[in-house]
């Protein structure tokens, strides 16, 4: 039913716009290189568990050489380079600006397929496109006076983390026609795990970790929620709704941040904070908005599609 797949992406949209403020306050006593480890192998780990439980192969199969290296790209740079970099950014910066920052992937990815695969734009993508990026230009400069001088180290890494999270969607584009979602997302997650484990030794300095029982079970929520239930909601969402519809409801995962921010940490973002979020918002409601007449011309029923975020992403 429609409506059970609106209920799953909201859902996926809660648990994304949740990470970003759990993130924030987990690298307070979490190092963020460690909590990246932890989210992807606890991530990976929950997943396997759970394709076995429902009898599903965990081991890709007919993936020639190229694939095998699109891959890679996707899960090492594209999952695992790009979540370090937004949760050392998240741990720098407010969550507020991280969570709405983190939505620039759409964009970069829609930006690389034109550039490209010579993708061509609608008028709406556009200018969708557009609003989306001034929006997120108003989010970094937080108030009118500001300008750029306001942009922190922490903004430049979760943008650097969008960026990479949203190149790797050509590669992962490609790898979903041959690889079902789930099984997808646990392969970004497992070899980005098993390649920054032996990077964390070699990191100068003591990598930091004095976490009380409340930071390790907010770590623990962390990495079930972004990192296993998200995939899981994610995909029964795209089961049952187009991936446009999908697209369009996650659209709201940074409204779940400024709320989530405000209740528990009261914090709340500046007037043009606001204002630029909310073109975000509708720039990406924009930008995914249907082209009817080729849904005419492919009329049928919804079929699954890669993780929009990972994500995420989310990056996640």
């Amino acid at each position: 039913m429609p409506a059970h797949g609106y209920a799953f992406a909201l859902l996926t949209a809660a648990f994304f716009g949740a990470g970003a403020v759990l993130a924030n306050r987990v690298t307070v006593d979490i190092h963020p290189l460690l909590t990246t480890e932890l989210n992807l192998a606890i991530g990976a780990a929950l997943l396997g568990t759970y394709l076995a439980a429902r009898r599903r192969p965990l081991l890709p199969r007919g993936l020639d050489r190229g694939d095998w290296i699109r891959l890679g790209f996707v899960s090492v740079i594209g999952t695992g380079l790009s979540l370090a970099l937004v949760v050392t950014g998240l741990s720098m910066t407010s969550p507020v600006n991280g969570g709405f920052l983190i939505q620039l992937q759409g964009p970069v990815a829609v930006l690389a397929s034109v550039a490209v695969l010579g993708d061509r734009l609608r008028w709406w993508q556009t200018l969708g496109l557009t609003v989306t990026l001034f929006g997120g230009l108003l989010v970094v400069m937080r108030s009118p006076t500001a300008g750029l001088t306001s942009l922190r180290a922490g903004d430049v890494l979760v943008l650097l983390g969008a960026l990479l999270a949203g190149l790797a969607y050509l590669p992962a584009k490609t790898l979903m026609d041959r690889v079902p979602p789930l099984q997808l997302s646990l392969w970004r997650l497992l070899p980005a795990a098993l390649v920054l484990l032996p990077v964390l030794p070699l990191v100068p300095g003591r990598l930091r970790w004095h976490p009380d029982a409340a930071t390790l079970t907010l770590q623990l929520v962390l990495a079930v929620t972004n990192f296993c239930l998200a995939y899981v909601t994610l995909h029964q969402a795209l089961i049952r709704l187009r991936p446009w519809q999908t697209a369009g409801v996650l659209q709201l995962e940074p409204a779940f941040t400024v709320v989530i921010s405000l209740v528990a940490l009261a914090l709340a973002p500046t007037p043009l904070q606001l204002a630029g979020g909310a073109l975000m918002i509708a720039g990406g409601l924009a930008a995914h908005r249907p082209d009817h007449g080729a849904a005419h011309a492919k009329a049928g029923p919804p079929t699954p599609a890669e993780p929009l975020r990972n994500s995420q992403g989310s990056t996640r």
